[in-house]
Parts: structure tokens; sequence; C-alpha cells
């Protein structure tokens, strides 16, 4: 994969999307359509899910995503783990019409090395799909074209990590940090740049093996960008947080 720069043209015109809520595991979401992409997109309180929803959502599990869960030391890591992966299988299955255990998954290639730990991927479904959680919030993609989805919640200190990003999005987060910039505190500023670039690189299928700081997707408020024939929007998600779904053409 090239390791050019590359700058995304914001579209002020287009507006975030808004997901739908994923309640419970005991209730199966119809998959949303947006015209022309084929798009749906599904946001989770892990909050509202209790220890019943947690034992119904882990039973769906397969063998690794076990022995991944069990990996995590902290209680709330693994409870956050098997909650968003069953949240996915649920998702999917329904959107495949199939029983969320039955749901296999898999990878597509790597666009940077060409071995399978690419992008991930339902067996056998006619559709791509996109999982992504951080402390309190799930955020799941899926579509009939390539898609990638990031939720982050908000920094304690976003200048000390704007330098993982592109060198002008850095510039404009410390300027806001500094009250030299209008249009958005510094944390605000950085979860959206920083979330509509993981959500186009996991979109491609690289994810952080490309360095973050290469491809510029701007802090600014607009809702909507294109970059490299994908088109990125901003999410809707509760305050605090910062979201996107990236999408092939």
């Amino acid at each position: 994969m090239s390791r050019d720069v590359a700058e995304a043209v914001p579209d002020r015109s287009a507006i975030p999307v808004d997901p739908w809520t994923l309640g419970s595991f005991l209730d199966t979401p119809a998959p949303r359509a947006e015209a022309g992409v084929g798009l749906g997109v599904w946001r989770m309180e892990i909050a509202d899910f209790g220890d019943d929803e947690h034992d119904v959502g882990a039973a769906w599990l397969d063998d690794a995503e076990r022995d991944q869960a069990s990996a995590y030391v902290r209680a709330e890591l693994r409870r956050a783990y098997v909650l968003a992966h069953a949240a996915a299988r649920l998702v999917v299955g329904t959107a495949t019409d199939t029983p969320p255990e039955k749901v296999v998954w898999g990878r597509h290639d790597c666009p940077g090395c060409g071995e399978p730990h690419g992008r991930p991927r339902a067996e056998g479904a006619g559709l791509e799909f996109s999982l992504s959680h951080t402390p309190g919030q799930v955020l799941i993609g899926i579509a009939d074209v390539a898609v990638g989805v990031d939720v982050e919640r908000h920094p304690e200190d976003p200048v000390a990590l704007a330098n993982l990003l592109h060198p002008r999005e850095t510039s404009e987060i410390q300027a806001a940090a500094n009250g030299t910039l209008d249009g958005g505190r510094a944390t605000v500023r950085f979860t959206r740049a920083w979330s509509r670039t993981e959500a186009y690189l996991k979109g491609i299928g690289i994810g952080l093996g490309r360095d973050p700081h290469l491809d510029y997707l701007g802090t600014d408020d607009a809702a909507g960008r294109v970059i490299g024939g994908w088109s990125v929007r901003d999410v809707i998600v509760p305050e605090g947080y910062g979201a996107a779904v990236a999408v092939l053409g």
C-alpha cells in the first residue's frame, strides 16, 4: 500500500449518521439501509446490559473469542469484549438470517502484506462489517461494500496524544487547547480526527499498520469528507465520545 499522504475533502452538506440503538440481546435489530450505500450502523450502551444479557451473549462466542476475552485481566474489559462481540454476532446474524452462535468469523487479506489478518468478515456472508468498542460504548457497521467504524472516548490529555495524528491535525488540536482556534475544544477535535482516521484505516483493512499521521482527516465540525475513494461520516454518539464510519465509494 502506498505510504503517500492523503488529504480528505470536507463535505459540509453531509449529516452525521444516526445509529440504531441495540438495547437487548433478546431482541433482534432490523437491518438499516441507507440509499445507495446499503449501510447500517448500530450503537450499544454497555451499562444497559446486565448479567443476564452478558450470559446470553457469552454463550454465542466461539472458542477463539472466549480465549481472547479471558486474556483481559480487568473484569470490565472482559465484559466489554464479550458484549461487543456478541452484539456483532447478533447484528451480522440478523442481516444474514443466521443464528448469532452460527456466525463464523474470518479475515480478508491485509492490503499491506497479503497475509489473512486484514479487515474482519463473516464467512459466507454477502456483506462487510466492522466493530469498535471503547469504555462504555460499542459501535457496529455493516454494508454491502468495505466499511470501517470507530468510537472513542474523549481523552484526558488530547495534546499529549495529538502527535500521533497528521501534523496539521496536531497543530489544530494544540491551537484549540491554547484558545487560538475557534470552533471546538481540543478533546472534541482530537476525538473527531482519531475516530475518522481509524474508521478509514479499518475500512482499508490495514488498521494501525499504517501510520495515522500520514492521512489528514481533519478536526473540523464538517460531518462528512471524502478521501481516496472513501466516504467518511461522523456518527452521533453520547456526550464525551466521538465516532465515525468509513464506506468505500
